[in-house]
């Protein structure tokens, strides 16, 4: 007679497998069961279909001049359905140059939220596992990274290696890392006290097998939600860095060094700063919706 040791032995390898993605179908349709989030889903992958295509769709080209079309306003306010968004002091074409610019815009974004992610969560798991040695030094470097002011790192960084691609990058991805950092090493505290991390520490399982089979797995929607935050905050750093001056310069088509060019023409020619603003507050708006949506749908307790 022969004893099942594990239960699931005893079912066929499909049925095992139904039963455990069945789970991850359910995160999913409580996902889609959110209007607002999937709303925002729609919207968000549209905005970055059109930077994708912006070299087919756009109009005209970013930098494209139409000095007889200089300031033109919206088709719907007198303006020409050549220029449907209207045009700025120089006669570029504004959908064209939104477009161009979200290229830059959600690369920075999703690149620099990727890496974050990828070094708080690295530390944070270290600085959970070994306690006394990696997590006093995790902690001395997140009161340092919060102690000192961002946007004078930023000023400081860009002025001594100059303000290409690679320069923001490097400075969108060195802000944000301590809350991953924080919440995964919280995270792993607890769980290396449960009882099945107990258990395959008891049987002989390495510390990068318990990381790699218990720990990772169960932190892994924590950090999906935050880098989905991160997002929304590192695209409005972005914006901030190049309204002021520091980020992506000209005559390259950014959103937030439209705005801020627009600002001298905001009391006669609204559009001008108007549609790169309200970019930057849709796609903010979309990533945050959808980082709200995965944080609920992701833990059971709000589900």
């Amino acid at each position: 007679m022969s004893v099942i040791s594990d239960p699931l032995d005893a079912l066929p390898p499909a049925a095992v497998a139904a039963g455990l993605a069945e789970p991850q179908r359910g995160v999913v349709r409580a996902f889609f069961r959110r209007k607002a989030a999937v709303t925002a889903l729609v919207v968000l992958a549209i905005i970055v279909l059109a930077a994708i295509l912006a070299p087919v769709l756009a109009p005209d080209g970013p930098t494209t001049q139409d000095f007889g079309a200089q300031l033109a306003p919206p088709a719907w306010d007198g303006g020409t359905w050549s220029h449907v968004l209207g045009t700025d002091e120089l006669g570029r074409d504004t959908l064209s140059r939104l477009m161009y610019g979200a290229r830059d815009v959600l690369a920075l974004s999703f690149l620099a939220a990727t890496i974050t992610a990828v070094i708080g969560t690295l530390l944070g798991v270290l600085a959970g596992m070994i306690e006394r040695g990696v997590g006093w030094v995790v902690n001395w470097l997140c009161d340092s990274q919060l102690a000192f002011p961002f946007v004078v790192l930023a000023l400081v960084v860009i002025t001594v290696q100059g303000d290409s691609f690679g320069t923001l990058l490097f400075v969108l991805s060195i802000f944000g890392w301590v809350q991953y950092a924080r919440v995964v090493r919280a995270e792993v505290l607890r769980l290396k006290r449960t009882d099945y991390v107990l258990a395959a520490r008891g049987s002989g399982s390495s510390t990068a097998t318990i990381i790699r089979q218990h720990i990772l797995p169960n932190v892994s929607s924590q950090v999906l939600v935050l880098w989905t935050f991160s997002i929304a905050q590192v695209l409005l750093l972005e914006s901030s860095l190049s309204f002021l001056g520091l980020g992506i310069q000209p005559p390259t088509a950014d959103w937030g060094q439209m705005f801020a060019s627009g600002r001298a023409y905001l009391l006669e020619d609204w559009w001008y700063c108007f549609f790169p603003g309200l970019a930057i507050t849709i796609t903010i708006l979309c990533a945050y919706l959808i980082g709200r949506a995965l944080r609920d749908v992701l833990n059971p307790r709000l589900r």
